[in-house]
């Protein structure tokens, strides 16, 4: 099996976008394969080989930003320092932006005029705290036209929340329709459709990848609620010059 996904989004011909999958030998179990998260107990030397295969693979001038990602909603430029933030956005070419998922949401922006792009690690705590809110601010201040792609994550069959999920996101009727009631104080969260709620809200133009991480982690995705210690995949987006 390919160790990369292309999506098929293409919201400007100079968008470029790729999904790794755990499809190599890189580390071995539990993170099994091409694991790019330096916190997830994996040896940091085959974190770091597996993220130069990734740079010389897209054969970009600038190696791709890494965040050390902490649930927030701090959205940083890429080429910067390294910093604590869930998300990063690039207007420059070459300059790959990235994210580490194995659950949460990987969201993908680009301005439809080909100028901005973004990365946006977004679980239920920076869905709440509006993350994507804040990235669409950054990439589009005038309402320029802005399209999202969310990646694969975990899917509503398999995420069951309790009552904190369910209040931090349930505000409105179109947020409490991603919601399943499954059993007495949980239920059962679509993370994706929450995101989409979001994103139409702030119009932007939203394809869903419809994959799942918890239902497809033996070959190709890592998913933290079904295994417990694992690896991360990486969703990236840059423009190419």
């Amino acid at each position: 099996m390919n160790r990369w996904l292309y999506p098929e989004w293409h919201p400007h011909p100079k968008v470029r976008v790729l999904v790794s999958t755990r499809c190599a030998q890189v580390s071995p179990p539990p993170w099994d394969g091409f694991n790019f998260g330096l916190n997830t107990g994996d040896a940091p030397e085959r974190v770091l080989a597996a993220r130069q295969q990734l740079w010389k693979h897209i054969a970009t001038k600038h190696a791709p930003h890494w965040l050390t990602q902490v649930h927030g909603v701090q959205v940083v430029e890429a080429g910067g320092a390294a910093a604590e933030a869930d998300g990063v956005w690039s207007e420059g070419a070459d300059q790959p932006c990235v994210v580490l998922t194995a659950d949460c949401l990987p969201v993908l922006f680009a301005r439809l005029d080909g100028t901005k792009v973004a990365a946006v690690h977004a679980g239920w705590r920076g869905l709440a705290q509006g993350i994507l809110a804040r990235a669409v601010e950054l990439l589009a201040p005038q309402q320029e036209p802005l399209a999202a792609w969310v990646g694969p994550a975990i899917s509503q069959g398999a995420y069951q929340v309790g009552p904190e999920v369910y209040e931090a996101l349930a505000s409105d009727p179109a947020a409490q329709a991603c919601f399943i009631e499954d059993g007495l104080d949980h239920w059962r969260c679509d993370l994706a459709s929450l995101a989409k709620v979001q994103l139409d809200t702030l119009g932007v133009q939203v394809t869903l990848s419809n994959l799942c991480t918890a239902t497809d982690n033996q070959q190709r995705f890592y998913s933290y609620r079904k295994e417990g210690q694992t690896g991360r995949f990486a969703s990236l987006i840059w423009l190419e010059p």
